[in-house]
Formats: C-alpha cells, sequence, structure tokens
C-alpha cells in the first residue's frame, strides 16, 4: 500500500449503484419512457393524429411511451403559421433504470421543438434528434437544465446515431420535417395502450407488440448475462484508473477524475489511502442533431401537345451471319472446398455453483466435513489500514439539475501508531461543479483548489501536525450538479 503503483484498499461500490430489485439480480427497467414537449408558447401537441383516439393537449405536455415503438405526434397553432401543421416521428429505442427512491416519470426525455426548428421543417429542411442519457464517465462538463437540453450537431443522421451510443444509452430518435401524411398512414403508427396520457394513472396492455423487439428486450450474452446499467448514476470517491501512490519524487500519483487520495506519514515512511465510493444518482439527457437540407425541386409539367411517329417508306432485308463464332465452355473448374462440419464449443455447456468454499475429507473411516464461511462485512482492520476515510453525500437520494449537496470527507486514526502530515486530495467528476468559498476543516488547513482533467476540480487541503491514535477529523465543501 506504500509503494508507487500499490492500488490501496477501498470500501465496496455503492448499493445504490447496481441496487438489486426485489427477485432480480439488476435493477429493473422502467415499463415507460416519460417525453416532455418544449415547445413554443400556446402550440397544441395531438396524440394519435388523424384517429378516433386523438387527444389534444397544450404544450409543454408529458406523456409516457412505450418502448419499441414509432409515434406520430402532430403539432399545431405553430406561431407565425396559422392553419399549419407538422407532424413529427418519434422512436422510442430505450428506457430509464430508476434506482431505489427514482420516479422514472420524473426525468422525462426532452422532445425539443423550438421556433427555429419549426421554421426550417416548413421550408422542406428534415430535422433529426437522437436523444440518449449521458454517461457520467464522458460527461460534458458544463450545467445542462432539464428544459435546455445540449444539442451537438453531426454531419449526418448515422453519424449522430454512432455518437449517441459511443457517449451513452440510447433513448430515441426524433424527426420533424417529414412529408404531411396521410390519414391511412396515419393509422399504422398507432397502437392502443403504448402512451400514458397526462392525467392517466394507469396504462392498458398494447394491442400489438413493438415494431423494434430489441429495444423492448435489449439482448445479451446468455452466459455472461445483462450488462449492468451506470448511465443513471456516477460515482465518486475511491480509486479507480491508474492506482494511486507515491511517486519517485515523493508527490502524489494516479490521482484521476472522481478519486480521493489520502496522504499521510507513518513510521518516517510516506503512504496513500483511499476512501469508500458514493453514488450520485442524476440522469442527463443529451441530443445529437444532423439536418437534411433540400439540393431542388422537381417539377412535372404535360406536354402541350403529341407528336406522331411515322413508320419508314422502306424496309432494309437482314440477312443472318454466315460464319458462327463459337464459345468455349471451359474444360475445367478450380473452386474452394467448404468445411464439411465445424465442431465447436460455444460456452461452458453446464455451471455448477457455489455460494461458498467446501472442504470434505475421510480419515480411516470417519468422516469430516467442513465449510468456509466468508464474513459479511468487517468492521475493523486495524494492522493492515491505519487511516480509515469515509466520504459521504448530503442529502441523500436522487438529484436534480443545479441541486446543491454537501460532500463530507472523515479521517480516523484507526491504527496502533501515529500519523502525521495528512494531504487530502479530491479529484471531482465533471458532472460536480465546486462552489468557491464552501471549503471547511475542523483543523487548521492549508486549502487550494486547481483544474483537473474533466473540466471540474481538485480540492486539497494539508494538515500540518500528528493525529493520534483513536483521533479523527473532517473536512467537507459544497458542490452543484450540474
Amino acid at each position: 500500500m506504500a509503494g508507487y503503483g500499490a492500488r490501496p484498499l477501498a470500501a465496496p461500490r455503492p448499493a445504490d449503484l447496481y441496487a438489486v430489485q426485489p427477485g432480480e439480480g439488476l435493477p429493473v427497467p422502467a415499463p415507460l419512457v416519460a417525453a416532455k414537449f418544449l415547445t413554443p408558447k400556446d402550440v397544441r401537441v395531438t396524440a394519435y393524429p388523424g384517429t378516433t383516439l386523438s387527444r389534444v393537449y397544450p404544450a409543454p405536455a408529458a406523456m409516457g411511451l412505450r418502448p419499441g415503438y414509432v409515434y406520430r405526434f402532430e403539432l399545431s397553432n405553430l406561431p407565425y403559421h396559422p392553419g399549419e401543421a407538422l407532424y413529427p416521428e418519434v422512436e422510442v429505442r430505450g428506457t430509464l433504470v430508476p434506482r431505489p427512491g427514482m420516479k422514472y416519470m420524473d426525468y422525462p426525455i426532452p422532445l425539443a421543438f423550438p421556433q427555429a426548428d419549426i421554421e426550417k421543417a416548413l421550408k422542406g429542411v428534415l430535422v433529426t434528434k437522437v436523444i440518449y442519457l449521458e454517461d457520467p464517465e464522458k460527461a460534458l462538463p458544463a450545467e445542462v437544465g432539464r428544459d435546455t437540453p445540449v444539442e451537438l450537431p453531426d454531419g449526418t443522421d448515422a453519424e449522430a446515431v454512432r455518437a449517441a451510443l459511443a457517449n451513452g444509452r440510447l433513448m430515441a430518435i426524433v424527426r420533424l420535417g417529414n412529408r404531411k401524411p396521410t390519414a391511412d398512414l396515419l393509422r399504422t403508427y398507432v397502437t392502443d395502450g403504448t402512451i400514458l396520457l397526462p392525467g392517466e394513472k394507469y396504462l392498458k396492455a398494447p394491442t400489438k407488440g413493438p415494431v423494434l423487439p430489441f429495444a423492448a428486450q435489449p439482448m445479451y450474452d446468455p452466459l455472461l448475462g445483462p450488462k449492468g446499467p451506470k448511465e443513471e448514476c456516477f460515482v465518486d470517491g475511491g480509486d479507480k484508473g491508474d492506482p494511486l501512490g507515491i511517486g519517485p519524487s515523493g508527490q502524489l500519483a494516479g490521482l484521476n477524475a472522481t478519486d480521493v487520495g489520502v496522504e499521510y506519514t507513518i513510521g518516517g515512511r510516506r503512504r496513500v489511502t483511499t476512501s469508500n465510493e458514493v453514488c450520485i444518482c442524476s440522469p442527463r439527457y443529451m441530443i445529437r442533431r444532423a439536418e437534411v437540407v433540400p439540393g431542388g425541386y422537381d417539377h412535372h409539367q404535360a406536354l402541350a401537345g403529341s407528336v406522331a411517329a411515322t413508320a419508314p417508306g422502306v424496309v432494309k432485308e437482314r440477312q443472318t451471319a454466315m460464319v458462327g463464332i463459337g464459345l468455349v465452355r471451359p474444360g475445367a473448374f478450380e473452386g474452394q472446398v467448404k468445411a464439411s462440419a465445424f465442431v465447436g464449443k460455444v460456452g461452458a455447456s453446464f455451471f455448477i455453483g457455489s455460494e461458498r468454499p467446501l472442504v470434505v475429507g475421510q480419515v480411516e473411516g470417519v468422516k469430516v466435513t467442513g465449510a468456509l464461511v466468508e464474513p459479511e462485512q468487517l468492521t475493523a482492520f486495524p494492522t493492515l489500514c491505519p487511516l480509515t476515510v469515509t466520504k459521504s453525500v448530503d442529502p441523500p437520494g436522487p438529484k436534480e439539475p443545479g441541486e446543491v449537496v454537501t460532500i463530507t470527507i472523515k479521517y480516523l486514526n484507526s491504527g496502533g501508531k501515529a500519523v502525521s502530515d495528512v494531504v487530502i486530495s479530491d479529484s471531482l467528476s465533471g458532472r460536480l461543479e465546486y462552489l468557491t468559498g464552501s471549503a471547511a476543516s475542523d483543523r487548521p488547513a492549508n486549502f487550494t483548489a486547481a483544474e483537473n482533467e474533466v473540466g471540474s476540480v481538485v480540492v486539497r487541503w494539508e494538515l500540518p501536525g500528528t493525529i493520534l491514535p483513536g483521533q479523527s477529523g473532517t473536512v467537507k465543501f459544497k458542490a452543484k450538479v450540474r
């Protein structure tokens, strides 16, 4: 733990990150995707347009959409365009995976149709928006409001989809500017039981299955199982990436974004340890967009008159060739012979699991059976970890963008020797913004803050003096969730 490159011991990952639901091994995906229409004032949104199920609501309107379906809505009463209407297409590809305390309808995807996009669509421009749930490890270091999503441009629709998949979980694809659909075409988009309308509390079963089955039920390796969702929450604290260590120059190395490194001196040697990890759940949506501008218009015009064709007056006789040139067929054919059979193992044909190792032995006819039981929790390990560091976030529970949290780091000399010259460094996630002047310590300390590689800061406390066995202290600061 003292040498360079030796990874300090850390507490287990927070329970909220992959919180297990009753009867399941992973968090349960939400059955619906909340969607909120963001439009200019007085615009009306129609669900199930052109059918007897149609309902009209003033924007902003929030609805619940089943994943795996393609929807068509109507936007009417457009500013400066009386009598005009647009029919955006919404293709729902993913869903939220809520953690304990999260309500999926409180985190709607933004269906943003500003006035600029409406004007472009009415002029024939096809605007495509790809909405994705951002991966916190690739987060843009900027504050993003729920009703003011950030839109990043791409050259084509395919590039926008690839960028969304590379930076998070694909949620929906929105297309604005399509041709005005006919009544028959609108009916093909309608599946009763797929939209939870405003004011409704329950949604009946759909009358048809999803047109995008892989979106409603993602595929995964049958042996490895589904990958745990991570986009809803981000982890702060602990040691990830390059391990923490003391370099040859005596300086801290391996401090990556979200890491906590605590240096101290014990027995004349400089050592480093880390804290537990804390989980902050705050889903954030981003948008990639692409535009297709019409290059011109095709105008079809009928002929003004008809021109008759006159048959030739003279017919020339055609004679067959006296000499024919034959085509010689190939005398042989060389080909590649494919393997007649292939025998392989896709994976383990069976797997026998055991929750704990068993030891079975027999001596001179007497059978001795023993079991090695692993402890569920280690509460103290004084000789191995002389300095225990604990990180916490208040208030607990899901966070909204712009909400301020208090982060507290507590250190305790849990060993039998005194430690001195403690230095606490916390490199914040790009989703957190340190509030200047909020740092505090219960001991005299020298505090500094410097930018890190993800657009946030590293907060650092130098605590001179000695901390005797059993003594403890705390440092804290405030940060805003971006």
